[in-house]
């Protein structure tokens, strides 16, 4: 990530006067009233991983007014050069400071990368500040200026543009996306069973180049599915299904289900439960993963018909799980993922050591996958990854 991530410090602070009112004019405009003879010594240090390496980064960034403000920026021992700093970036630079400075104190410890910044007169250290970034959040905020924006103008890059905050933008996502689920016709009627666990609006690829609501949703009472994700397809910016229709998708598959009499007796066994992904046959991204992962052992393994009901079973309390195909010409299920096999578990589909992708080499855990049959024996195939390409 190089100096921009190690320089945009957010976070937590902790603070020491080392004589009492040695700012200029108060610590609110700390670089806006700097005074000739004073300077204000910034080190940033951090910890990075770069090529599987821990590497410690560091820079110092001082600022002097003599009498116009300037800053002069080191890294180690080198010296990288000057830059002036203008009235709007010291005033910048003091919205910064004021904005670490109204975080909670109770995370320092927590942060990985640090910064201390420390008003000289002279030689003599008059106070210090430190501070932690824990979430590197200052991008997004208009006004601020960051010290690796001197960085940009020492280096001649064009003055860095504010950035949406994801996390602000994600809210509103969510907002939104459950604002449109819960005007969806059978709003109430969908209540008696379920609740709204999660919910977004999401854009798919090709071949649709549009919008789907994506929604997970739990059962509020015992039931064969425990939970669902669900994917309504927007059509003219509204979903094009209502809860009506889910329940009547979600009650297709429970009775679907009911012909393999094995997967309810696995789902008796402590610790398990279905989740289901119910998703839009439309949905470039569902499709995709189909084309690449599963279509390719479905007919390797001759199953009838197409994948119709895709479910993830969790096992272990939801630790470990296993990705399972289903057709309603078939009796039998594929399945093509687990994620932690388990030798001692009861269940034949646990133990089995599976985790099929299309460049899976022969020996490789990634060249197998399993057959459930309809008495729930369980048995792996190989199909190396250079096959599917037949």
């Amino acid at each position: 990530m190089g100096v921009r991530c190690v320089l945009a410090v957010a976070g937590i602070f902790v603070f020491s006067w080392m004589t009492a009112g040695a700012y200029a004019a108060g610590a609110d405009r700390l670089f806006e009233e700097l005074r000739e003879g004073q300077s204000v010594r910034v080190a940033v240090s951090c910890k990075r991983c770069i090529v599987g390496c821990l590497v410690n980064l560091s820079y110092e960034f001082v600022f002097r007014r003599a009498p116009t403000l300037a800053v002069t920026i080191k890294t180690g021992n080198s010296t990288l050069g000057t830059v002036n700093v203008t009235d709007d970036e010291a005033a910048g630079l003091d919205r910064l400071l004021q904005y670490y400075r109204a975080q909670p104190k109770d995370a320092y410890l927590k942060a990985v990368d640090n910064i201390t910044v420390t008003l000289l007169n002279g030689e003599k250290a008059l106070s210090t500040e430190g501070f932690g970034d824990l979430e590197g959040r200052t991008f997004y905020i208009e006004g601020l200026t960051l010290f690796s924006d001197f960085m940009d103008k020492l280096q001649g890059r064009p003055k860095r543009k504010v950035m949406p905050d994801p996390k602000l933008e994600a809210e509103e996502n969510a907002r939104k996306a459950m604002a449109a689920s819960q005007q969806l016709a059978g709003y109430d009627r969908f209540l008696k069973s379920f609740k709204i666990f999660r919910a977004s609006i999401d854009y798919y690829g090709e071949p649709t180049n549009g919008e789907s609501l994506f929604v997970r949703i739990e059962t509020t009472q015992p039931a064969f599915i425990d939970a669902v994700w669900w994917d309504n397809l927007l059509v003219n910016g509204r979903p094009s299904l209502s809860w009506d229709d889910f329940m009547k998708s979600y009650a297709a598959v429970e009775a679907a289900m009911s012909k393999h009499p094995w997967l309810q007796e696995w789902k008796n066994l402590k610790g398990r439960s279905l989740e289901l992904h119910l998703t839009c046959k439309s949905s470039g991204n569902e499709i995709g993963d189909l084309e690449t992962f599963v279509i390719p052992l479905w007919r390797h393994a001759g199953f009838a018909g197409e994948p119709a009901y895709y479910f993830r079973a969790h096992y272990n309390n939801g630790r470990d799980w296993i990705d399972i195909y289903f057709s309603d010409k078939d009796d039998r299920a594929l399945v093509t993922v687990n994620s932690n096999p388990d030798p001692e578990s009861p269940s034949m589909m646990e133990r089995a050591d599976v985790y099929w992708h299309p460049r899976g080499e022969a020996g490789e855990k990634y060249s197998r996958y399993a057959i459930i049959e309809n008495d729930g024996s369980c048995h792996v195939e190989t199909f190396v990854g250079d096959e599917a390409k037949k």
